[in-house]
């Protein structure tokens, strides 16, 4: 294993050094040599502003050519980098910055309400500006580029040191900053890498935001085969016709998203009408990509593609994989999360955290070199997080507990569930809202579903409610009582939603996923009736029609 991340970007300068490594649509990429320079400029402005081994340097910085650098220049100086969604409120980010104790911010001039809650938070943090207009510091990635002076040697990470912390959503409303270290990167990747078969022709898109741990097997499976990164900024993914077109342009060969970004470029940007013969690999993951949407994913792209579905948390990274078989040769409806990447190892088990045998449901638990170290800060999470390895008490193994709810079938195949904390008590009895949301995308004409659960006031007081919401231009009594009559063969009566609601299109997380947060807010509010005035419809309250 190389020694570091690092290691994978001085292989491919030292290898290709003319070859293109990361670039805009349209615009002529960086050369490795090019982008080895300008990332140790960056690094040496770091080490000059006091960062130092182990540090935490954020990066507040649309997607670029300059936030690849950014990141490069960060792990060169043996630092850890921090990547901060740029549409977080001010607070949180502040929250983050002082969370890990920041010593210094890569920042543009575009958010600058951010960057002032992170120096009041952080008195006297070094900011280095790296894109935008004005301000000390400020350099493209090509004016860095250019020779530079003869500067002191930085040190060189290894495999123990952190290389990034990626903040999640905390169920205390407080984020929870994972910490991966530069070896269990490198297990992902050299994983991936070897099983995805990245070579220095490919053409890698970087579709993820830098704070999604999608964006790790670009940025660094780029990297470690010298191939070349095409970066998608923010008004590019948030167009499908617009990525569609980078995709065909730029001549894309492996392209990785969360599967709601391929879903509306089917939809909505006519694949089948273009040139994507360089297309030969296309990676999916993090929600639930429903059957017959992948199988006009697939009559969309060349015969040739290999589809892939990808499953794992930001704690351990992608720890299973499943390959897509070819249109019309999979009859089932839904979609496994595939068997147990080679360099990791998967067990189920009940609420007992006993194993269970194949065919039985229970949680996931995930060991192997892609384990996260812990969260920054919060070792009781940490420890709740992890378990003893009762397999090879022996080792110093762990094994993650992903939380969520999986099959394993006699071929090592699994299947998804839904989340341990995603069951909730109706009327008395366990619901896993993942399975109603199952049952709902596979009714015909839905391409979206979610359910939560609401707290509201009924005859018998306060009672939690299901309201699911679906794909929909809006109130349709024959709609929702097909789709009523549809659940009722496929789940059982107290599993029903109080409400079904329809939208146009679902709202987002900054990482394409389904804001479940959002959703539950929208169920507080009291859907309007046809006439405008608001009802709420509980269990003795039902529009006609509706399935009992």
């Amino acid at each position: 294993m190389p020694a570091s991340l690092v290691a994978l970007l001085l292989r491919s300068v030292k290898d290709h050094p003319g070859r293109p490594a990361v670039g805009l649509p349209g615009e002529a990429p960086l050369t490795y040599a090019e982008l080895d320079q300008a990332s140790a400029a960056v690094a040496a402005d770091l080490a000059e502003k006091g960062v130092r081994r182990g540090d935490r340097v954020g990066i507040l910085v649309p997607k670029s050519v300059e936030a690849v650098v950014g990141v490069w220049g960060i792990l060169r100086t043996g630092a850890a980098y921090v990547p901060i969604d740029r549409s977080s409120p001010p607070q949180r980010a502040a929250l983050i910055a002082s969370n890990c104790g920041m010593s210094a911010l890569l920042a543009s001039t575009e958010v600058p309400e951010t960057t002032d809650a992170i120096r009041e938070a952080l008195p006297g943090i070094p900011v280095l500006l790296v894109h935008g207009e004005g301000g000390a510091g400020v350099r493209t990635a090509r004016e860095s580029a250019g020779p530079e002076p003869t500067r002191r040697p930085l040190p060189s990470p290894n495999v123990r040191d952190l290389a990034y912390i990626l903040y999640t959503s905390g169920s205390t409303g407080v984020p929870k900053g994972v910490m991966v270290s530069h070896g269990a990167a490198l297990s992902f990747v050299e994983w991936a890498a070897t099983r995805f078969e990245l070579r220095p022709e490919d053409v890698l898109s970087s579709h993820a935001p830098l704070h999604f741990d999608l964006s790790t097997f670009d940025l660094f499976g780029a990297a470690l085969a010298g191939a070349r990164l095409v970066v998608l900024d923010d008004e590019t993914v948030r167009f499908p016709m617009a990525s569609a077109e980078v995709l065909e342009a730029e001549g894309i060969s492996v392209w990785y998203s969360v599967p709601g970004a391929l879903r509306r470029m089917v939809r909505m940007a006519r694949l089948s009408d273009r040139n994507l013969s360089a297309l030969r690999t296309v990676l999916f993951a993090g929600e639930v990509y429903p059957a017959d949407e992948i199988r006009a994913l697939q009559l969309a792209l060349p015969p040739d593609t290999a589809l892939y579905n990808l499953y794992g948390p930001t704690e351990t990274n992608v720890c299973t994989y499943w390959r897509v078989p070819p249109a019309g040769t999979w009859p089932s409806a839904s979609v496994p999360i595939g068997i147990d990447c080679e360099n990791c190892e998967g067990v189920v088990v009940d609420q007992a955290l006993k194993p269970v045998p194949d065919g039985t449901s229970g949680e996931l638990l995930i060991r192997g070199g892609t384990l996260m170290e812990g969260y920054w800060g919060n070792d009781e999470a940490t420890v709740r997080s992890f378990m003893v390895d009762f397999l090879h008490p022996h080792l110093s193994d762990r094994l993650y507990r992903t939380g969520d709810i999986v099959t394993r079938q006699p071929d090592g195949t699994y299947s998804f569930h839904g989340r341990v904390d995603h069951m909730v008590k109706v009327r008395g009895y366990r619901v896993e809202l993942g399975e109603v949301e199952a049952a709902l995308l596979r009714a015909e004409g839905v391409t979206e579903a979610a359910v939560v659960a609401v707290a509201r006031d009924g005859p018998n007081g306060r009672e939690t409610e299901l309201v699911a919401f679906v794909s929909g231009e809006g109130p349709d009594p024959g709609r929702e009582r097909d789709l009523r009559r549809h659940l009722a063969s496929h789940v059982l009566k107290y599993m029903m939603p109080a409400e079904i609601r329809f939208l146009k299109g679902f709202p987002t997380t900054s990482s394409g996923k389904i804001d479940r947060q959002n959703l539950k807010a929208l169920a507080d509010v009291p859907e309007p009736a046809s006439d405008g005035t608001p009802v709420s419809r509980t269990e003795t309250d039902r529009r006609p029609g509706d399935t009992k």
